[in-house]
């Protein structure tokens, strides 16, 4: 076989990509496992002995952009090992400046966060699940966070929960270096619906960083939405969902404990400074509000904050 980077053979529907020093095939005919504003994932496999690994294409319309280009060079550089995050195993690219673009990282099976709380008998023990899972999420952006990267987009779709129920946390394509990021001063990135109000004003005169806090802030959200079934942030234009993120706190809900709410409400707190400020501290407070009963004077403060 031709030592090229992208080999297809006449007849043959599977398309071979080369990734660090192996071969690798997905048959772009095939049902995608998913998708997302980047790209299409499919399911491949290792050429040398059939396992099978996650392809994603990303969209033509960015693949000759020169930002998107070394977004994807970046995600795949992220070679992290950590029991929940998914793996990376590299790029592919036709020629370093233009041509289409794959991104391969190890297959997991399983299923969206939230699409496996819905399957939750609706009781105590989901709370508890949930709050295992989230606390999973942590462990990883403790993890990556100790590596000086921000993820920059948590949000359930980027949470997969294993057959065997261990959460792992997905794409880290927009994920900025501490220390700067040449993309950040191009406009907004991130998704509206969970993004901290630091992300979204960002521009070349902000004195606010994004660090951990900003991954913290998507994740308090991202839990409330899976708690409660639905974002408080979400409207029909995205200019009112930035308004939303910008200006109104997390809504008190009966599907939310007290004590669990007030962990939220922290967690979002609009100014960064207040937020819990690793991923340990925030996954500390969710474990003393599930663990242990409040006492009179948390009993007290818990009813003057509900009933503001």
């Amino acid at each position: 076989m031709p030592q090229r980077t992208v080999y297809q053979r006449e007849g043959d529907p599977f398309i071979y990509l080369f990734v660090m020093g192996e071969w690798y095939c997905y048959d772009p005919n095939e049902k995608p496992l998913g998708g997302g504003a980047m790209g299409t994932v499919y399911l491949g496999y290792r050429v040398r002995n059939g396992e099978k690994v996650a392809v994603k294409r990303v969209k033509d319309n960015y693949a000759n952009n020169k930002m998107i280009r070394e977004r994807a060079r970046q995600e795949a550089s992220l070679a992290f090992r950590h029991p929940h995050i998914v793996e990376m195993i590299g790029c592919c690219m036709i020629a370093p400046d233009s041509g289409p673009i794959w991104i391969l990282s190890k297959y997991v099976q399983g299923q969206d966060i939230d699409k496996y709380v819905k399957q939750l008998p609706d009781d105590n023990n989901k709370i508890n699940k949930l709050c295992t899972a989230v606390c999973q999420v942590l462990s990883a952006l403790e993890y990556v966070h100790s590596k000086g990267i921000v993820h920059r987009d948590i949000k359930p779709s980027n949470i997969m929960v294993e057959e065997n129920h261990n959460t792992r946390l997905m794409d880290l394509g927009i994920a900025r270096m501490n220390g700067g990021n040449r993309f950040s001063m191009a406009g907004f990135i991130g998704t509206p619906q969970y993004s901290a109000p630091e992300q979204i004003a960002r521009d070349a005169q902000s004195s606010v960083p994004i660090n951990a806090a900003t991954d913290i802030y998507a994740l308090g959200v991202t839990f409330y939405e899976l708690l409660t079934g639905y974002n408080p942030f979400d409207s029909e234009s995205e200019m009112e969902t930035l308004t939303r993120q910008m200006r109104d706190p997390l809504p008190k809900h009966d599907r939310v404990p007290k004590r669990l709410m007030m962990v939220l409400w922290k967690a979002t707190e609009k100014d960064q400074s207040k937020r819990y400020q690793t991923a340990e501290e925030f996954k500390q407070a969710i474990q003393t509000a599930i663990a242990q009963p409040p006492s009179l004077w948390e009993r007290i403060k818990n009813c003057f904050r509900i009933n503001k």
